[in-house]
């Protein structure tokens, strides 16, 4: 028998949010704030900073595993220790052949003059032509490139190390292009295209029986990644190529191999103004 007492009622049972939805909603706005917030800490330097997340395209690097099927002598200017140095294209070894004077690369407000190169080529007898050039701030028009005036030039003898200094009136106003040949003694030729929108960059054969791809790759995104000069060895074995910094060696065969041969060895003074501070010969010159 239950008993009922009058002015009492149940209590009253837990409220229930079925009958609120505008609290589920507030819930949901809550809840995807929050996963948006943690999105960005995540993944905002990637987004902002993207250098930091994409690095220099990787390859493997001849400096630690030397491949001597690989001919030829690379010299090449080292923006460290301003030295010109040879390195052989197996990978090892290497050694200095000139080291330049700050004064030799000085930018010289004076006469409102900056320095472009050294452009380095290789003449018969194994010298080397050492070329320096400067262009003027004030001559160069938007989207136009930079003229050059020829400041001074060295001759080295890569066997002895005696340097010849060249009078100042036979000095180039122009880079020698002919010691990077695009197109090999068997006809093939090569090339490198790059997007500044994306930082693709490529390096194709084309040949007898067409085109294809060597290397496809994509740089860093927060500037434009590109290659520079990409020619052909003298003995038709491998290509030399450039990229931010870098000298690479690919080898085009039927799986096409791409190594790093040094690091630091940008454009030079000038930042490749007048071309790559690179050249390669055939000749072994550092061969035991």
């Amino acid at each position: 028998m239950s008993i009922s007492v009058p002015g009492t009622r149940p209590p009253d049972r837990p409220h229930s949010s079925r009958g609120r939805p505008w609290l589920w909603i507030v819930i949901g706005l809550v809840a995807a704030v929050a996963a948006v917030g943690g999105v960005l800490i995540a993944n905002g330097a990637r987004w902002f900073h993207p250098r930091e997340s994409r690095a220099l395209p990787a390859f493997s690097s001849l400096a630690e595993r030397p491949d001597p099927s690989l001919h030829g002598t690379v010299a090449y200017y080292d923006d460290a220790s301003r030295c010109v140095r040879l390195v052989a294209a197996s990978g090892q070894p290497s050694r200095d052949l000139l080291c330049l004077s700050e004064q030799d690369v000085a930018v010289r407000p004076e006469l409102n003059r900056k320095p472009a190169g050294p452009q380095l080529v290789w003449l018969p007898g194994d010298r080397l032509e050492v070329t320096m050039f400067w262009w003027s701030p004030e001559s160069v028009k938007s989207g136009s490139a930079p003229v050059l005036h020829g400041d001074w030039q060295k001759v080295v003898d890569a066997g002895t190390g005696t340097v010849v200094q060249i009078p100042a009136a036979q000095v180039p106003d122009s880079p020698n292009l002919t010691t990077r040949p695009t197109v090999s003694a068997d006809g093939r030729r090569v090339a490198a295209e790059s997007d500044p929108a994306t930082g693709k960059a490529r390096v194709t054969l084309t040949d007898a029986s067409g085109t294809r791809t060597l290397l496809s790759v994509r740089g860093p995104g927060e500037y434009t990644y590109s290659f520079g000069s990409v020619f052909w060895a003298p003995d038709g074995g491998w290509i030399a190529a450039s990229d931010d910094g870098r000298i690479l060696v690919i080898t085009p065969g039927a799986n096409p191999v791409t190594r790093v041969l040094v690091t630091g060895s940008g454009g030079g003074a000038g930042g490749g103004t007048a071309g790559p501070s690179f050249a390669v010969t055939a000749t072994d010159l550092l061969a035991g």
